[in-house]
């Protein structure tokens, strides 16, 4: 099998040779150098190094250089490496050999950064966020975006080659033709990777080039809901969402003037329940509605004990229906939510209360400490947190209406439907898209203390089917933000040359 490497280059003459060199260790057929708006000496270098020079005097775009040189390559192997990264040939001899055995697509395996005792990058947590979502756990935080990378000529001809200038679109494209895809080898990119221009310029308060990664991501999510539905093929779980047609009838019906309700939904709670209402009462709640989602009847039975208002539903609503019903039959101007199974002290209760009170239209739990204590990040961690990236709500970190308690101001209820509080991701997402005020207003830790439930265990080795849901609400989030805005969430494509893409494509 003939190999071909693809280097991309702007004004890389001082490294451009050192990588040709380190190339050639490998005996390529061919080493094609795409020199795009370059003014010194980078195509001089390669052309005395028997490379193949494509020369363009537009600069054409980050990746854009990939796409022109694998369309023009001859082998049947491409391996991708960029001009100003020098490395020893035998790192790169994995990516070739992964190829040569049979896979289509071989990744740089990064997955050592997610481990380090730090905050993942914001593209780490997007690359992470789309393979979980694309239900390529095995891929982790590995990505095309990455070099060295290698694929086949045919892969590159199926995936397309304009879409190798989006590289998380050219994975989406590749997974979900059920292409082999591996990780044969760790090479460090990142803390050899070259300071630029692009990394000091800010949009939106992040990096030209964060920018741009995230909205490559976002094309690719968009790729998927397109393929595979607004959920982008992920469980919604056994959600009775129907159940809210009859309810939605009637919302507000009964209203009087209350300060704080508080929503309960309840299962098995019967050991918890009771702790629970004494909490929020002792925090100044004055109407408490507990929500029987399918609960065995001594839990009911505490709840009424209590005081509580108690809807009795025999069957299983399904994640946060309840909270839906409760919100519909809630009159306070500000409603908690809380669940039935974590005991949550009053004065961890009262400060989402007063937020309201003082308001704070959604008040959400600050778990963002958590990204210090927990690595590598949570899958759902980094999809709540890609979530606000794309909100351009970076400020939020993972801070979300996911998870309890979290406090809402009656009037968002009445702009953004009660309906929608079946899924936490896209309540918030449209909160902050009428202008509400979002804010994390006091950390609760509910996340050593949840309890292990069926649902959070893996089946066959598959992803917890309540891992999976909420990623599917996150995915539902990210479609309502897509139709809202473009196919990169407004998000720039950093002045990619479009016309050659085009070229590309018809020819």
């Amino acid at each position: 099998m003939k190999l071909s490497i693809i280097i991309p280059a702007c004004d890389e003459g001082d490294t451009i040779g050192n990588v040709i060199k380190e190339a050639k260790g490998l005996n390529p057929f061919e080493i094609i150098v795409v020199a795009n708006g370059s003014t010194d000496n980078t195509e001089e270098i390669a052309r005395n190094l028997n490379c193949r020079v494509i020369s363009l005097e537009e600069k054409l775009g980050i990746d854009v250089g990939r796409a022109v040189g694998a369309k023009e390559a001859k082998g049947d192997i491409l391996l991708f490496l960029d001009g100003d990264i020098p490395m020893h040939h035998t790192k790169l001899r994995p990516f070739v050999k992964a190829i040569q055995s049979g896979q289509d697509i071989a990744l740089n395996n990064l997955s050592w950064t997610l481990h380090r005792k730090i905050r993942a990058h914001f593209v780490a947590v997007w690359k992470l966020a789309l393979n979980f979502m694309l239900k390529r756990e095995d891929l982790h935080v590995n990505s095309l975006v990455a070099i060295p990378h290698a694929m086949s000529k045919k892969a590159a001809e199926r995936i397309g080659y304009k879409n190798l200038a989006v590289p998380p679109l050219a994975q989406t494209i590749a997974v979900l033709s059920g292409m082999k895809i591996s990780a044969p080898a760790a090479v460090d990119v990142v803390t050899t990777n070259k300071i630029k221009t692009t990394h000091r310029t800010l949009i939106d308060g992040l990096p030209s080039s964060t920018n741009l990664i995230i909205g490559d991501h976002i094309e690719a999510i968009s790729y998927l809901l397109n393929e595979k539905g607004k959920r982008g093929g992920l469980t919604d779980g056994p959600r009775k969402r129907t159940v809210l047609d009859h309810y939605g009838k009637f919302a507000r019906r009964w209203r009087k003037k209350i300060k704080y309700s508080a929503v309960i939904p309840v299962g098995e709670e019967k050991e918890t329940i009771m702790g629970v209402i004494e909490e929020v009462r002792k925090a100044g709640v004055e109407e408490i509605i507990v929500i029987g989602n399918g609960a065995d009847r001594e839990t009911i039975k505490k709840a009424r004990s209590m005081g509580a208002i108690v809807l009795d539903f025999p069957y299983a609503l399904g994640h946060n229906v309840p909270r839906a019903i409760g919100a519909m039959h809630s009159n306070g101007e500000v409603c908690l939510f809380v669940d039935g199974d974590i005991v949550i002290k009053a004065e961890d209760l009262r400060p989402f209360l007063e937020a309201g009170a003082q308001g704070v239209h959604v008040a959400v739990n600050d778990l963002d400490s958590f990204l210090d204590r927990f690595h590598p990040i949570h899958c759902i961690s980094a999809a709540k947190q890609a979530l606000m990236l794309a909100a351009k709500r970076q400020d939020l970190s993972i801070n979300t209406m996911t998870a309890i308690p979290h406090a809402i101001r009656r009037e968002v209820f009445e702009k953004i439907g009660y309906e929608t509080l079946i899924v936490p991701p896209l309540a918030q997402v449209l909160a902050i898209e009428h202008g509400f005020i979002v804010k994390a207003v006091h950390e609760v830790d509910v996340i050593t203390t949840n309890r292990i439930r069926k649902d959070h265990k893996k089946v066959n080795n598959n992803l917890p089917s309540s891992t999976e849901r909420i990623l599917g609400d996150h995915a539902e989030a990210l479609h309502h933000l897509i139709q809202k805005t473009n196919k990169r969430g407004g998000f720039t494509d950093g002045g990619r040359n479009q016309d050659v893409l085009e070229r590309l494509d018809n020819t």
